[in-house]
């Protein structure tokens, strides 16, 4: 008899500890942090903004951390497939989100993004901040934006823009302006930042918003023109060009976010480690100069800055989509 308690004693404890594996997994410490390669997953296609400042991240990250990082592309309906997936991922500090401000825009636009940023995420840092563009070809009659506004008036829902995407950073950005300015313009959703303002080089398109650090290049080579910026004030990378606010349209303002999430349960050392991992790196000289050069700035702040500045802007998004009342789908 006592043999068999012995058995059924030792099966308990042997249970006990298969089921606290996971768990002294995602304890460990974040001294050991991380013993293999860690994934970075971009939630829009190669060749945007968001791209381009993950590869230097994570170029720079992987020197500084001493592991791996390895970048992956996720797209599709404007970040959710990506979100989504990572809402499901380990919590262990492996699998990281890279992403701007269709995280809190998706889901008063989407019936069903896959995830809920106030319950599926936590923040980490916020890399870079960054206005919005209305370009044009070299070519265009529009020189100005209140050249495009009058022709947009003179032919209400002729005048077409292109978009990275529905319910994409540049998507508001241009329906912001669009109700500022009293005006009707047709919105033409891309696949991909890159596709978008190729088109409009190419002539497909009069025009489109595009997030700045995708076409700074192509605005300084001439390929491109720019008509106005959403920051409050002139930014300073095209200087020459003057802001929506300035164009008469007071205090109209609309900056892109990218940052770091990882999904909730998360341990908190790990959240800590790669918050001065990464804030270290967006102080690097280099990584600074590659940044500000494309034509972001640079943030790097604490988690809980990022928290909040998430929360003030979940809030702001909800309020911003019932007045234009926006909706994809």
């Amino acid at each position: 008899m006592k043999q068999f308690a012995d058995k059924i004693l030792a099966g308990l404890i042997a249970a006990c500890a298969l089921a606290g594996a996971p768990n002294q997994a995602l304890s460990q410490p974040a001294s050991d942090y991380p013993s293999k390669p860690v994934q970075l997953v971009i939630v829009f296609a190669p060749g945007g903004g968001l791209d381009v400042v993950g590869r230097i991240v994570a170029d720079r990250l992987t020197k500084n951390l001493g592991r791996q990082v390895i970048v992956e592309n996720r797209p599709g309906a404007a970040g959710n497939i990506g979100t989504a997936s990572l809402a499901k991922a380990a919590p262990d500090g492996y699998t990281l989100l890279e992403t701007t401000n269709s995280f809190n825009i998706n889901p008063f636009i989407y019936r069903n993004p896959g995830f809920d940023p106030r319950k599926d995420f936590v923040p980490v840092v916020q890399l870079t901040e960054a206005p919005s563009v209305f370009v044009t070809q070299p070519q265009s009659p529009y020189r100005s934006l209140q050249d495009m506004v009058k022709a947009a008036r003179s032919a209400p829902g002729k005048l077409s823009y292109s978009s990275a995407g529905n319910g994409s950073p540049t998507h508001i950005a241009a329906e912001m302006f669009k109700a500022a300015a009293n005006i009707d313009l047709t919105h033409v959703p891309y696949k991909s930042a890159a596709q978008s303002y190729q088109d409009v080089m190419g002539g497909q398109l009069p025009m489109g918003m595009a997030a700045l650090p995708a076409v700074t290049g192509h605005i300084q080579a001439s390929r491109l023109r720019a008509l106005a910026v959403t920051s409050e004030k002139r930014w300073p990378t095209l200087a020459e060009v003057p802001s929506i606010a300035e164009s008469g349209y007071l205090k109209f303002s609309h900056m892109t976010w990218i940052g770091v999430l990882a999904p909730s349960g998360t341990p908190s050392p790990i959240i800590a480690r790669l918050n001065r991992e990464i804030v270290a790196v967006l102080a690097n000289a280099d990584v600074r100069k590659r940044i500000i050069g494309m034509g972001a700035a640079p943030v790097g702040k604490s988690s809980s800055d990022f928290e909040a500045m998430l929360k003030a802007e979940y809030e702001a998004t909800g309020k911003l989509v019932s007045r234009i009342g926006l909706k994809v789908d």
